[in-house]
């Protein structure tokens, strides 16, 4: 839908526990890919359909400096533009790999879960417009296990989000904000002895903050996202696992698009680079988290 806004890139976290270990990574609830094509590429002439297609690399280092991850692959969308609402669907799958003390502990192409959104402008004028979207996730696969490095979060979803901007008069340039709430529902999984646990990584809070400006073809964005993961939990329960899921993340971000057309179809082409890092827990969280993604979008 064209007048919602693009939200930020910010990603899942790790769970540790002496030799149980899981991290998880979706591309499909990165809210700043996942939302970043449903602002109209063409004010003019705008059609219903839009495809995505977006190659990405994450990379990311814990703070104990040993081990390290990295998620290359792609994610693909469609949305259905029915002004002043709009459906979307997100699919991604990526080659997986990590290293523990530069040996490698895990090499796997995996697949990522399916995220459906639904929503619609609930106010629009001049210069603000406020949108609210519903959120429903469904896995592709099923974990078994929590001691394996995992792409998609193989729970159940569902979620809000409001979203807004506020074009500055003169200026070609907008302030942008976005705040969502997403609730995962408990699967089961299994420790290393093969016991079975009642687990989920509970629920997230995200918000945004940003900056765009637009010239010609052109448009820069710049912002600042947080993340918030809470009401983490394991049944039976182990010690400090609730410690280690939750976490709260930092990400600074930029976008840089180019608008263009083929025939009579409306393209874009982006490009993000972003830095983001937990602030806590420092012993379990991320210190560095760099991901780098380029789109196409093609309205028809």
């Amino acid at each position: 839908m064209k007048y919602i806004i693009p939200v930020c890139v910010v990603l899942i976290g790790t769970l540790w526990h002496t030799n149980l270990l899981t991290s998880e990574v979706s591309m499909v609830y990165n809210y700043r890919i996942a939302q970043v094509t449903t602002q109209s590429i063409s004010q003019s002439n705008h059609k219903n359909h839009t495809i995505v297609a977006l190659l990405f690399d994450l990379y990311q280092k814990k703070y104990n400096n040993q081990t390290r991850q990295n998620f290359a692959g792609g994610l693909g969308s469609f949305i259905y533009d029915f002004d002043p609402c709009y459906f979307r669907i997100d699919f991604a799958a990526c080659h997986v790999h990590e290293t523990v003390n530069h040996k490698t502990t895990l090499s796997d192409t995996q697949t990522d879960d399916i995220l459906f959104t639904l929503g619609g402008s609930v106010m629009k004028n001049t210069n603000t417009t406020i949108a609210l979207s519903g959120l429903f996730g469904i896995p592709t696969h099923k974990i078994f296990t929590l001691q394996h490095l995992d792409f998609g979060y193989a729970q159940v979803s569902t979620g809000i989000q409001v979203d807004g901007t506020h074009i500055l008069n003169g200026t070609g340039s907008s302030a942008e904000w976005g705040a969502r709430y997403i609730y995962f529902i408990p699967r089961t999984a299994q420790d290393n002895l093969c016991n079975n646990h009642n687990f989920s990584i509970g629920n997230i809070i995200d918000l945004l903050f940003a900056y765009k400006k637009d010239w010609l073809k052109h448009g820069l964005e710049l912002g600042y996202t947080a993340r918030f993961d809470f009401g983490a939990f394991s049944h039976p329960k182990f010690d400090d696992i609730v410690e280690s899921v939750q976490y709260n993340r930092s990400t600074f971000y930029g976008v840089y698009e180019y608008k263009f057309s083929i025939n009579d179809m409306a393209s874009r082409l982006l490009f993000n680079i972003s830095y983001g890092f937990d602030t806590s827990p420092k012993t379990f969280g991320n210190k560095n988290i760099v991901t780098l993604w380029a789109a196409w979008d093609l309205n028809f």
